[in-house]
């Protein structure tokens, strides 16, 4: 019921993330806030007009928590609160995580991320580079994170389909969405992954709600790709936020005649990292590159792995059992701490309970451990499946 409350609460204008979470502070809960006598609310330090706002609200919805209920239930949205244990984790690292997010398909909240952007208008040259990076690297593993857009979005969205799941974040109500001229995708991605947004299920798009989105994809990922953006792109504002939030930046070089490469040229020129393919990515990552990409890259006599092609290898396989073998003994080496104790705990060829783990590392907090196994997974450490985890 809590995440009900929250998601009326943030339906208030004015009311923003972190407002709302300051209130849920100070009242102990959302159904706390809700309920609460106005001379109580009076006292939350909220400004003057957003007071008002909120006030009203509450007087003329007496009954929008049960109506939103009946709604969900009805359209089948699930809505995932900041205090939910599916809520991203990863997500809750920004200055303004959304206190609450409307959703089709099935969350994973642990899973390795990353965010593909770029323009609407794109060339045949960046639909194929953003078909074929996406792809490779869902094969791969990643999650592929993007907009839903038009344009390079849409293209990153169907390559990671191919092989893989995809995560679309709207700047627009989820309801809404389904009205769209991209509606037959959007669909299709509820099916292989996540459908999303912070607003209303009614809410219109405009020319705000899309950079407050861009906020999201980057939150949720670990880095995100650029392919093809004009000087001005949309694209440029969700690199601006992952620069804000530590995540790495990435950025597809194309023709320097073209204005739709201008952008992504602008920010090579400022030191995000170039990249020509997915291979270039999982390189980075220490990923090992999944079947597609090493074919690749064996048939075009290209570095695999850790950059020292192998050239009397004949299966692939022993290029991930190479290359990749040897990226995760470095890792679990510089590994200390509570990751090292955490690791330590989780064993080989079998599966192991997050309350298990904390029964074999006394030190951990629970409050601690879905950060360490996060990053134990972006590590290539750990596998988890069905919230059950082993080492990689």
């Amino acid at each position: 019921m809590e995440k009900y409350y929250i998601a009326v609460i943030s339906a208030a204008k004015g009311l923003g993330s972190a407002r709302v979470r300051k209130l849920i502070q100070i009242f102990g809960s959302a159904k706390d806030v809700w309920t609460a006598e106005q001379g109580d609310i009076e006292k939350a330090g909220l400004p003057k007009d957003v007071l008002k706002s909120f006030l009203e609200f509450r007087k003329k919805n007496p009954y929008a928590v049960e109506k939103l209920i009946t709604y969900c239930a009805a359209e089948k949205i699930k809505i995932c609160s900041i205090v939910d244990d599916d809520y991203p984790p990863i997500l809750k690292e920004i200055k303004s995580p959304p206190a609450v997010f409307y959703y089709y398909g099935t969350l994973e909240p642990f899973a390795n991320r990353i965010g593909m952007v770029g323009t609407r208008d794109n060339t045949e040259y960046g639909k194929k580079v953003a078909q074929e990076i996406a792809e490779e690297l869902a094969a791969a593993g990643f999650t592929i994170v993007s907009g839903a857009a038009r344009g390079i979005d849409s293209y990153s969205h169907k390559g990671a389909m191919k092989y893989g799941r995809t995560v679309a974040v709207l700047g627009c109500g989820i309801a809404y969405a389904f009205s769209m001229p991209n509606a037959k995708l959007i669909h299709e991605i509820t099916e292989n992954g996540v459908v999303m947004t912070d607003y209303k299920p009614s809410q219109r798009p405009s020319a705000e709600t899309f950079p407050a989105r861009n906020r999201i994809i980057a939150g949720l990922s670990r880095g995100v790709i650029v392919v093809e953006a004009g000087h001005k792109s949309g694209a440029l504002i969700t690199c601006g936020y992952a620069g804000d939030y530590g995540r790495d930046v990435f950025a597809v070089p194309g023709r320097v005649d073209s204005d739709k490469s201008v952008g992504c040229h602008e920010l090579i020129r400022d030191g995000v990292i170039l990249i020509k393919n997915a291979a270039d990515v999982l390189e980075y990552y220490n990923v090992p590159p999944s079947k597609i990409t090493a074919e690749k890259n064996v048939g075009d006599n290209k570095n695999v792995g850790d950059n020292k092609f192998i050239g009397d290898i004949k299966n692939v396989g022993d290029v991930k059992n190479i290359s990749g073998r040897k990226n995760i003994d470095d890792e679990i080496a510089k590994l200390e701490g509570v990751e090292k104790k955490v690791f330590d705990a989780i064993p080989s060829g079998d599966f192991i309970t997050v309350d298990e783990i904390l029964m074999a590392v006394e030190d951990v907090l629970p409050d601690e451990i879905s950060s360490v196994l996060l990053q134990l997974e972006l590590k290539n450490l750990i596998i988890n499946k069905d919230d059950e985890y082993s080492r990689n």
